[in-house]
C-alpha cells in the first residue's frame, strides 16, 4: 500500500484524494473536507500467512485514518489442507473474533482454466488474443459474482463513510479527544493504567478429550503435518 510514497501517491493518499467531499457543520475551514474511499483489500491463499499479510496491509490504511472494510481471499485451492473450506473456517472464526468490525467478504478459488493464461496467447495473433482476452475476464467476473458479496461490500463502504464523516463532525465540535486517530478501546490496546486486566481477546486454548491433558508443540505440529500442512 506504500508504493508511490515518494511521489504522495502511495494507495492511501489516493484514497484520500478520491473521497467524496463533506462540509462539517460549524466548519470555518475554507474547503470541504473528503471521506476517504474505504478500503478492501485483496488477500493471498491460505490462513496464518494470509491474516498476516493482511493485518500488515491494513495497518498502513489505518495508521493514515483510511477506513479499511476487510478481505477477499484469492486463488484458494479446491483440496487439501488449505482448501477454500477449510481456510474460510479458520479465517471467519479470526475475523469474529479478533477484529468484528471487518470481514471477509469472499473467497475465489482457483480457475484452471485461467492458470498460466497470459502464456497460452503469447502465440496467437492480436485479434486472438483480445477475443481470449474477453472470454477469461467474463469467466473470472461469473466466479467473483458467485463467491463474493458484492452487495455487502457495498452496504459496508457506505456505513464506514458515514462512521467517518460522524466521527470527524464530533471531533470538530469538541465531543471527543481522540482526535482522527481510532480509541485504544476501539482496537483493543491496553492502556498502561489497566495493563494488568484480562486481554479483551483471550488466548484460544486447545481442548483435549482427556482432563488435565495438553498437547506439546511438537505434537500439534506433528499432527498438522500429517495432515499436509505445509511448514514454516
Amino acid at each position: 500500500p506504500a508504493v508511490g510514497s515518494i511521489t504522495g501517491t502511495d494507495n492511501a493518499s489516493v484514497a484520500r484524494a478520491c473521497g467524496r467531499l463533506f462540509s462539517v457543520p460549524g466548519s470555518t475551514a475554507a474547503t470541504p473536507e473528503r471521506v476517504p474511499v474505504p478500503v478492501l483489500l485483496i488477500g493471498k491463499s491460505g490462513v496464518g500467512d494470509a491474516i498476516d499479510s493482511f493485518n500488515i496491509n491494513a495497518t498502513y490504511f489505518s495508521h493514515r485514518n483510511v477506513p479499511v472494510l476487510g478481505a477477499i481471499f484469492n486463488k484458494m485451492n479446491l483440496e487439501g489442507f488449505y482448501s477454500l473450506e477449510n481456510c474460510k473456517e479458520a479465517i471467519d472464526m479470526y475475523f469474529d473474533k479478533f477484529q468484528p468490525d471487518k470481514r471477509a467478504f469472499g473467497y475465489i478459488p482457483q480457475i484452471p482454466a485461467l492458470t498460466n493464461a497470459r502464456e497460452n496467447v503469447a502465440s496467437i495473433s492480436q485479434e486472438d488474443q483480445l477475443k481470449d482476452a474477453v472470454k477469461s475476464a467474463d469467466l473470472f467476473v461469473e466466479k467473483f459474482a458467485e463467491h463474493v458479496s458484492i452487495d455487502a461490500i457495498v452496504d459496508a463502504a457506505r456505513k464506514a463513510t458515514l462512521r467517518y464523516i460522524q466521527s470527524t463532525t464530533s471531533t470538530q465540535n469538541g465531543e471527543t479527544v481522540s482526535g482522527t486517530k481510532r480509541p485504544a478501546e476501539e482496537i483493543g490496546v491496553t492502556t498502561l493504567a489497566n495493563n494488568n486486566d484480562q486481554s479483551k481477546h483471550p488466548r484460544i486454548a486447545l481442548k483435549s478429550a482427556t482432563p488435565g491433558f495438553a498437547l506439546s508443540r511438537e505434537q500439534i505440529e506433528a499432527m498438522a503435518s500429517a495432515s499436509g500442512a505445509a511448514g514454516g
